[in-house]
Parts: C-alpha cells; structure tokens; sequence
C-alpha cells in the first residue's frame, strides 16, 4: 500500500495547477522525461516517473498509464542547483515510431 508524504501532496498539487493548463492527448502516447534536480541526493528514477505519470493522468493530459496506452521513451536526470525541474515531452505515436 502506497501512503504519499506531505512533501509529495504538495508537489502533486502544484503540479497539477500546472499541468491543467495543458492540452489532453486521446489514444496511444510516448513520453520523454528529463529532470534537473537540485542536489546529489540519491533518487530513484522509476519513481520520479511514475509520480510525473500519475499526475498527467490525474490532471487529463494522458488517458491513462497502462502499457497499452504509454510508451516510454527516455527518462534521464541531471543536476541543476538553481532550477530543479521536470521537462516532460508528449507525443502522439503518430509523430514518433
């Protein structure tokens, strides 16, 4: 069972504000996930994907998660100190094969 921190509650919900000013995508899509984080602590990428896949589908933007519908690209994370962020690319699988 899955119980968010605080910490993450409250990077869903600006993150949701965010995204909601997004287009929704219909049908099959791949993503490419790149993060700047903010220091060298140790993280694991799967989860920081998962919780950016969470909030796309919670926000409208995807469908849903499923390997049927989402295709993953590419997930990569570098540091950047003084603006840590997610740049996440959508595309329909009609623009990449």
């Amino acid at each position: 069972m899955n119980f968010p921190s605080k910490r993450h509650e409250d990077w869903l919900k600006g993150a949701l504000w965010e995204l909601k000013q997004g287009k929704p995508t219909t049908g099959r899509v791949k993503i490419d996930y790149m993060f700047y984080v903010a220091d060298l602590r140790r993280r694991d990428i799967d989860n920081m994907i998962a919780s950016i896949n969470d909030a796309l589908v919670k926000a409208g933007l995807i469908e849903e998660d499923s390997w049927q519908k989402l295709k993953i690209l590419g997930g990569d994370a570098e540091l950047d100190r003084a603006n840590p962020r997610a740049e996440i690319e959508i595309l329909s699988t009609k623009d990449v094969t």
